[in-house]
């Protein structure tokens, strides 16, 4: 049960805490993602050069949630966009803000952009956010990536540990790397990607590093790219290497449109 309607925060920050809140008091999987879940994460991207304005909140789900998102959401104080959720509701839901102040958008079991993701059994961590590694991979995997994607990696990596150390990650959540190594040994068309947007953050973060950060992003990242580089590829990876560049490896995603 989700009880009441409650009231919306006056300011997306402060929802994306309250969100965060109720869905672990309801123990649901459903977990922030996107440059909210970065900024809750990261203090870094809250301060100048990266620090920007959020215009909504993202969130995956477990495609068991389906049948009970809407009401959760709706029990949130938000409006189900009906006619996209009819439309769209196998593999993701809108929901906007009363006063159309921001929206919420929910996909569920994988993310499905320029390239797939998948996060099924991902979705149940004791944190609010996705799994680090997959919150990164939601920038890294962006083939038209822009600067305000490039800072939020560039964040996350200077105020979050990478390792394959389980034990770190008993202690506060890391970047694991041994998951971006198995995704991109596996897929050149992600791989490629990734480790093109890696190079163009390590420029970025030489020229204007994050205020603030624990960790050196530009260490990190020469981390990340020596063990995506050092891992052992698959068959599929290696044929596919071959064609590179000559066929279309990334995907364009389709563009969301709100209901007014």
């Amino acid at each position: 049960m989700t009880g009441a309607t409650e009231a919306i925060a006056g300011d997306i920050h402060a929802e994306a805490v309250r969100l965060s809140s109720r869905i672990a008091a309801a123990r649901r999987p459903i977990r922030l993602m996107g440059g909210l879940a970065i900024w809750l994460v990261a203090p870094s991207v809250r301060r100048p050069p990266y620090a920007r304005p959020y215009a909504d909140l993202d969130y995956a789900a477990e495609g068991t949630e389906r049948r009970t998102v809407g009401a959760f959401f709706e029990a949130a104080g938000y409006v189900p966009e009906r006619m996209f959720n009819a439309l769209h509701g196998a593999t993701r839901m809108n929901f906007r803000h009363p006063a159309s102040a921001w929206t919420i958008d929910l996909l569920f079991d994988q993310l499905d952009m320029s390239h797939r993701v998948d996060l099924r059994g991902r979705l149940n961590g004791p944190g609010p956010t996705i799994e680090l590694a997959d919150l990164l991979l939601t920038k890294l995997q962006i083939w038209e990536i822009n600067r305000k994607d490039l800072g939020d990696a560039i964040c996350l990596l200077a105020d979050r540990t990478v390792s394959t150390d389980a034990a770190a990650a008993q202690a506060e959540p890391i970047v694991d790397l041994e998951r971006l190594t198995r995704l991109a040994r596996a897929d050149w068309g992600l791989c490629h990607t990734i480790e093109r947007n890696l190079r163009r953050a390590r420029l970025l973060a030489t020229a204007e590093p994050p205020e603030g950060g624990t960790h050196d992003p530009v260490a990190a990242i020469d981390t990340i790219l020596a063990a995506i580089d050092a891992a052992p590829k698959t068959a599929a990876w290696r044929l596919r290497a071959r064609v590179g560049e000559r066929i279309a490896w990334y995907q364009t995603p389709e563009e969301v449109r709100h209901e007014a």
